[in-house]
C-alpha cells in the first residue's frame, strides 16, 4: 500500500501537557512527583536530602534537593514532552517513564520554575499556564531566567510551584503521603523535611511476618520474587494498608490490597514485593498509567498474575488471624472478657438504637407532603444513601449478604481480580475463603450495631481503637493503665470494669462523631463537638447502675 505523505500523526503539545497535568489533582501527589525525582537522581555515594517548603499564604511550594542537577541540555530534555528517560535508556529502572515532571505542577498551579545546578553552572527556566495557552501547540517557548551562570553551589535542583489554585494547601496531607511512600527508598537512607517536619517512614508495630514465593507456574510470568506480608498489632489507617509493589529499587509503582481491606483483619496487613518484570516484560500493554494512582493494570500479563498471587497470600494470612482469634476466645479469661465486652456492647447498642430511631423519626416527618423537606428542596428519604452509616453496622455474628456493585455502574475502582480460592477448607475439601470476594462477587455487609472486644494491641498503642471495618470498639489490654487495673484483681475487679466502661464510652462517642463526619464532611466543628460531648454524657448516664 502506497504511503500518503499528506496524512500524518500530529499532536498539540498544549493539550498533551495539560492532559498529563490533570492526573495530579492534589498537592500531595504533585509534591511527591518532584520529591521522588530528587530521591532517585543523585550522584553515586550521595544520600538524598530534600527540603519541601510550603508557603500557604503565598500559595507557593518549593522543593529543593541535592541530586545530580541538570545543565542547559538536560533542562531542554526535561521539558521535552515525550522524551526518552535517560536513566531508563542506560538500563537503570526508575520513574519518569511518562515525562510528567514538567506537567505535574499545572495540576494545581499556574507557574513552574526549575532552577538547577550542575558542575558549577546554574540554569533556571520558567513556564506558566499563560505561556502554554498562548503557544501555537507545536512547541511551547520557555522563559530562560538564567543560563550557564557560574555558581559555587553544590549540584541540585529547586522546583518552585507558585500561583497555587487550591483554596487551602494541606501540609499534614503532604506529610502523610510522603511518609507513606518513603518505604520504597529505605535502602538509600533518604532525608526529607516538609517545613520543620522531618519525614520518615515509620513502620507500624509488627505482630508477625510471613514470606511467600510464587508457584513454579506463576514464576514463569512474574519471575523469582519474594512477597513479605506483615501483620500490624492494631488496625492500620487506609494509607498504610496493602502491599507496596516496586519495579526495581526505589521505583514504587503500586499498592495492592486485592479487595481484602474490608474483610475481618484485612486492615491489619501490609507488606512489600519487588517485581522488576513489570518494567521489562515485552507486552504492549502498560503495567500502570501516568496518573500515579498506584494501581496496576490487570490487562498486563505480569500485573494480572502478581495481583492474583498477592491476593491469595493476603487472604491466607487473614484467614489464619481469624481462626486464631476464634480459638483465643475459648480461654477462661477470654470468656470473662467477652462477657464483659458484650455487657458494654449492649449498653452502646441501646443508645445507638435510640440515635437511629431519632434519625428515622426526623426523616419520616421530613418526607411528608408540605414538610420542611419539601420546602427546602430535594432531600433523601430514610433508608437512602445518607442512611448508610446507621444501616451498615454489625451486631456480633449478624451478617447480611449484599451483592457488590460492578465497576461501570457509578462505582469507583477496578474489578476485583480473579484469585484462586485459599484458606481453611470446608469438610468436603473445598476452600472456605475466596480472596476475590466469593459468591459470584458478593461480599458480606454487617448490620445492626457496634461490638466491643478486648485486644492486645501493644503498650505503645492508644488505650482504645475504633475499627470502622468491623464497627468495633477495641479496648487495648496492653495499655499500661488497663494492664495495671487488670493485674490487680482480674476481669471482675471493679477498677478494671469501671475503666473499661469509661474507655468504651469515650471511644463510642468519638466513633459516632467519626461516622457523622464521614457522611457529612462539611459538618461544622462546633456541631461535631456538641454531638460527641452529648453522646458521652448520654451513654454515661444510661450506664450509671453499673458503677454501684
Amino acid at each position: 500500500m502506497a504511503k500518503d505523505a499528506s496524512l500524518k500523526v500530529t499532536s498539540d503539545v498544549r493539550r498533551d501537557l495539560l492532559a498529563s497535568a490533570a492526573a495530579f489533582k492534589t498537592e500531595a501527589a504533585v509534591v511527591w512527583e518532584y520529591v521522588v525525582n530528587g530521591l532517585q537522581y543523585v550522584d553515586r555515594g550521595i544520600s538524598p536530602r530534600i527540603q519541601v517548603t510550603v508557603r500557604p499564604r503565598a500559595k507557593e511550594i518549593e522543593i529543593s534537593d541535592n541530586g545530580r542537577g541538570m545543565d542547559a541540555d538536560d533542562l531542554s530534555h526535561f521539558f521535552r514532552m515525550h522524551g526518552e528517560n535517560l536513566e531508563r535508556k542506560a538500563g537503570r529502572p526508575g520513574r519518569g517513564k511518562f515525562g510528567t515532571g514538567k506537567s505535574a505542577a499545572f495540576g494545581i498551579a499556574a507557574r513552574l520554575r526549575v532552577e538547577s545546578r550542575r558542575d558549577g553552572l546554574l540554569n533556571a527556566v520558567e513556564l506558566t499556564r499563560q505561556m502554554i495557552s498562548q503557544s501555537s501547540g507545536d512547541a511551547i517557548p520557555l522563559n530562560w531566567v538564567t543560563r550557564n551562570a557560574a555558581t559555587t553551589l553544590a549540584n541540585g535542583t529547586t522546583i518552585t510551584i507558585s500561583d497555587v489554585a487550591l483554596a487551602r494547601i494541606a501540609v499534614p496531607t503532604i506529610i502523610e503521603y510522603v511518609e507513606r511512600h518513603l518505604q520504597a527508598f529505605r535502602n538509600v537512607n533518604p532525608q526529607v523535611a516538609i517545613n520543620d517536619h522531618l519525614c520518615e517512614y515509620r513502620e507500624p508495630a509488627i505482630a508477625e511476618t510471613f514470606e511467600f514465593t510464587p508457584s513454579a507456574e506463576q514464576s514463569k510470568t512474574v519471575g523469582s520474587i519474594k512477597l513479605v506480608v506483615k501483620v500490624a498489632q492494631a488496625p492500620l489507617p487506609e494509607a498504610e494498608q496493602g502491599v507496596a509493589i516496586t519495579a526495581g529499587p526505589g521505583n514504587l509503582v503500586a499498592v495492592e490490597r486485592a479487595g481484602i481491606e474490608r474483610k475481618e483483619f484485612g486492615n491489619y496487613l501490609f507488606g512489600t514485593v519487588d517485581a522488576p518484570l513489570l518494567e521489562s516484560h515485552s507486552s504492549l500493554i502498560e503495567p500502570y498509567d501516568s496518573s500515579r494512582s498506584l494501581s496496576l493494570n490487570t490487562a498486563h500479563p505480569v500485573a494480572a498474575v502478581l495481583i492474583s498471587f498477592i491476593g491469595a497470600k493476603l487472604d491466607e494470612v487473614r484467614a489464619r488471624l481469624v481462626q486464631r482469634e476464634r480459638e483465643a476466645r475459648k480461654s477462661v479469661q477470654s470468656l470473662r472478657l467477652a462477657k464483659e465486652a458484650d455487657r458494654i456492647a449492649e449498653i452502646l447498642n441501646a443508645d445507638f438504637e435510640h440515635v437511629r430511631q431519632r434519625l428515622d423519626d426526623i426523616r419520616s416527618a421530613a418526607s411528608k407532603s408540605g414538610s420542611a423537606r419539601s420546602a427546602f428542596g430535594n432531600g433523601q428519604a430514610a433508608g437512602s444513601e445518607t442512611d448508610e452509616w446507621v444501616e451498615g453496622i454489625a451486631v456480633p455474628g449478624d451478617v447480611e449478604e449484599s451483592t457488590a456493585r460492578k465497576p461501570g455502574n457509578g462505582t469507583r475502582g477496578r474489578k476485583a481480580p480473579t484469585v484462586a480460592a485459599s484458606g481453611t477448607p470446608n469438610p468436603d475439601g473445598s476452600s472456605a475463603l475466596d480472596p476475590s470476594g466469593g459468591n459470584g462477587g458478593s461480599r458480606s455487609r454487617p448490620r445492626g450495631g457496634f461490638k466491643v472486644a478486648y485486644r492486645n494491641l501493644g503498650p505503645d498503642e492508644m488505650r482504645s481503637v475504633y475499627d470502622p471495618n468491623a464497627l468495633a470498639i477495641l479496648i487495648n489490654l496492653d495499655n499500661p493503665v488497663l494492664a495495671a487495673a487488670l493485674g490487680e484483681g482480674g476481669v471482675e475487679e471493679q477498677t478494671f470494669r469501671r475503666l473499661s466502661y469509661e474507655v468504651a464510652f469515650s471511644e463510642y462517642s468519638l466513633a459516632l462523631g467519626y461516622e457523622m463526619a464521614k457522611k457529612d464532611p462539611d459538618m461544622p466543628a462546633d456541631d461535631l463537638l456538641y454531638e460527641v460531648r452529648h453522646s458521652l454524657n448520654r451513654i454515661s448516664n444510661a450506664a450509671a447502675a453499673l458503677y454501684r
